[in-house]
């Protein structure tokens, strides 16, 4: 399930909730108030990515490309 990030129209709290995408926001926490979501990158796993060095044909799937397989 995703996570989102909100904040509260009417007492500024933010927080996050996990939920499907097809489900409401939830009320505020704090007050119950009314939401509204924040705009957020999106979440990038497997950290930073390396450009690729010249490899001679080998191709990513026989190690020349420098990751670790």
């Amino acid at each position: 399930m995703p996570t989102y990030e909100y904040q509260c129209q009417s007492c500024k709290n933010e927080f996050t909730a996990l939920h499907k995408i097809s489900e409401a926001a939830p009320p505020c926490p704090e007050c119950g108030g009314d939401v509204k979501k924040k705009l957020s990158a999106p979440a990038v796993h497997g950290g930073a990515q390396k450009s690729a060095p010249n490899m001679g044909g080998q191709g990513c799937g026989m190690g020349g490309c420098g990751h670790r397989h």
